[in-house]
């Protein structure tokens, strides 16, 4: 690359590359954030979360459930009260109810009867009420004594008696180093006469992240100046049977009974969520505990989470899977994970590990776009890309840390592109200078009729069918790179004003010239009356034109290769493409794509010229023909019949042995391989018949 374009290149490429470690480290608007966040969603979902047999039970409150009741939402405590006490008959491990239980029960006919008579003031009232059902009252008896977990939410307004915290003990400065993220100065708590009764009470709460979504369970809150576990861990740590929770002294885990739990920051575990496909198998719905339809095994010696997912509820939260995932299965996926240890955790110094593997990746991916053609930059890109993103995906299976996949590729992705545009640009410069040099190979008429009305520079395009020739020269390349300058450009100079010549005069249009290889149209833009015919026509001339000029002096001293030809027909679709500054004429369509790799196959049976069954179908002189064998053109599926026309020394012999030699390949093989080594010594010098003598021995 030029330093014309290089210079520019490294500069807007290494700006880029700047640009995108700042969105990384700098996170502007939350940005790099999200997107990091997606990503881990995207890592959870690809990668199933580990799960151990005999798991929780959720009993779901669900819409059956309260229209069985007749009820709608919240329910009455007589309601709960009789659940629990259906459940605690089965001998659960542990009743987590994931619902807050917060006042006395305002359906409790006792309540109403007693507010009744305070508002009414009869004395007599009060006397009644005493004996009838009181919801709260008979919770609180069901619970007593019971291995029942209750919750609370964190409320800045919140002005209940605090309940017994949470049992830790601590390390060192354990508690110094634990900093929740839900922290408030009070509580909405569980009635007191509820919560003393119960085996513990965990927080409720759970805090958005990024885009709103909940990807974490708290571990540990802070309301109303005490520390209380999480619901989620509260009922695990009963159903251990663990006295208290043990807080490592850097904050970093905690320890309950022989589990070690890691915690991310903000004292909070992260989520590692299930398909809500497969809820449904630890779900149950509460009117089939009421009605004896879930057998006592099913509930034994298990986790049991009661919740809802009643819409009236309103128990819902936004998470990775769902915009509306129910509480109660996040908690139960939260205790899913406690109990198997699958919780992911971000690696270690994530702030200073995933920068530098951002700088890494950018610069490496700046070099290739910088050093390295388009195909290759793009290659080296998208392999760092899948490399990065697959080590992400490996680490994350294996030990279930995370660590970026999508951030640490920002820079590379805007280095390497911003670089490949500056260089395809200035390229595309060039390319423009090469074609207006070499626009006078343009049909005539095309010239005068833009010359006449330049308005018309927008030529509007159209379905043709048209014949597409394409020619090459052999061994080219090699000799440009031993060829001098000077001498090479002469006498391509004068190459291509022979061929192009040629093709203009039996009516063809030079589509372009690419390197050492002429494309040229027949039929378009103007119809030409047996296209196919001129194209073949034109083809075999320039077949005798370029060996004739292979025998001038500069020719022969550059080691002037042969030219191939490919010939094909078909409909296109021709037109202008460009704009006012640049005019480029040309053919998009299935010949088009055939006749270069015609052109191509004539390296396979050594001949100049080949074309395929559509052009020899068109030209409609079969004598003129002989066929070359059934093969099947790259980047094709089905096999297409090819010709070449007879060349000079084919006389009426040859050409019948030829055609005998030929009919015979698909019948008899061995014979048709007689035929042609026979033929072969009175026509030594015929690539086709060479062809076959060495494919069938």
């Amino acid at each position: 690359m030029a330093d014309l374009a290089f210079k520019p290149a490294i500069a807007t490429g290494l700006t880029a590359f700047i640009l995108g470690l700042y969105f990384l480290v700098y996170n502007p608007g939350g940005a790099a954030n999200t997107l990091r966040e997606e990503a881990f969603d995207f890592l959870e979902s690809v990668i199933p979360p580990k799960r151990l047999p005999d798991g929780v039970v959720v009993v779901d409150i669900d819409r059956r459930t309260l229209s069985a009741k007749g009820g709608g939402w919240p329910w009455s405590r007589e309601w709960h009260a009789d659940l629990i006490a259906k459940l605690k008959q089965s001998n659960p491990e542990v009743i987590g109810i994931d619902i807050l239980f917060s006042g006395p029960d305002r359906r409790s006919p006792a309540l109403i009867l007693s507010e009744l008579a305070r508002t009414t003031g009869r004395t007599d009232l009060e006397k009644t009420a005493e004996g009838l059902p009181d919801g709260t009252k008979r919770l609180a008896e069901v619970i007593d004594g019971s291995e029942v977990v209750l919750g609370l939410l964190l409320d800045e307004a919140g002005k209940d008696t605090v309940p017994f915290p949470s049992p830790i003990l601590q390390m060192g400065s354990a508690r110094q180093q634990l900093r929740p993220v839900q922290v408030a100065s009070g509580v909405d708590a569980p009635f007191a006469g509820l919560s003393d009764g119960a085996a513990a009470v965990g927080a409720l709460s759970f805090s958005a992240g990024t885009g709103t979504k909940v990807r974490q369970a708290p571990a540990f809150v802070l309301g109303g100046g005490e520390i209380f576990a999480g619901f989620a861990m509260e009922v695990f740590r009963n159903s251990q049977q663990a006295s208290a929770f043990v807080l490592e002294e850097n904050g970093t885990g905690v320890s309950v009974g022989d589990r070690r739990i890691p915690l991310d920051e903000g004292a909070a575990m992260r989520l590692h969520l299930s398909s809500p496909a497969t809820w449904g198998a630890r779900t149950v719905s509460a009117i089939d505990v009421f009605e004896g339809k879930v057998p006592a095994e099913r509930l034994a010696g298990r986790i049991v989470l009661v919740g809802t997912s009643a819409p009236e509820g309103g128990a819902f939260l936004a998470t990775s899977v769902g915009p509306i995932t129910p509480t109660v299965q996040v908690q139960a996926e939260a205790i899913e994970g406690l109990r198997s240890g699958d919780i992911p955790r971000r690696i270690r110094n994530p702030r200073v590990l995933e920068p530098l593997a951002a700088s890494a990746l950018g610069l490496v991916a700046l070099a290739a776009a910088l050093w390295l053609g388009p195909l290759a930059a793009s290659s080296v890109l998208a392999m760092l890309m899948l490399g990065w993103i697959g080590f992400s995906a490996g680490l994350f299976a294996s030990t279930r840390l995370l660590i970026d996949p999508a951030g640490p590729l920002i820079p590379a992705i805007a280095a390497a592109n911003s670089a490949l545009v500056v260089m395809f640009a200035h390229t595309r410069k060039l390319r423009g200078a090469i074609e207006r040099k070499f626009g006078r190979y343009l049909s005539p008429e095309i010239v005068r009729r833009l010359t006449a009305a330049p308005e018309e520079l927008k030529i509007e395009g159209e379905l043709r069918e048209v014949s597409a020739l394409f020619s090459d020269i052999e061994g080219f390349t090699t000799m440009s790179e031993n060829a001098e300058p000077r001498t090479l450009v002469g006498a391509l100079d004068a190459y291509f004003d022979g061929v192009c010549a040629i093709v203009i005069r039996h009516g063809g249009m030079v589509d372009k010239i690419v390197g050492d290889a002429v494309h040229g149209l027949f039929n378009a833009p103007l119809t030409v009356e047996g296209h196919a015919k001129a194209a073949l026509d034109c083809a075999i001339e320039i077949g005798r034109f370029t060996t004739e000029f292979r025998q001038r002096e500069d020719a022969r001293r550059l080691g002037f290769g042969r030219t191939r030809i490919g010939l094909d027909t078909g409909p296109v679709i021709v037109g202008d493409v460009g704009g006012l500054g640049h005019l480029d004429y040309t053919a998009h369509g299935d010949a088009v794509n055939s006749a270069a790799r015609l052109e191509a196959l004539n390296k396979q049976f050594g001949t100049t010229v080949c074309l395929g069954a559509r052009a020899a179908a068109a030209i409609g002189e079969p004598e003129r023909l002989r066929p070359l064998g059934n093969v099947v053109l790259r980047g094709r599926t089905a096999q297409t019949a090819v010709f070449s026309p007879w060349p000079d020394d084919a006389t009426p012999e040859r050409r019948q042995a030829y055609m005998a030699a030929f009919d015979r390949m698909a019948s008899n093989p061995a014979e048709a391989r007689s035929l042609f080594q026979a033929l072969a010594e009175t026509w030594p010098g015929d690539p086709a018949v060479a062809y076959w003598v060495k494919t069938l021995a």
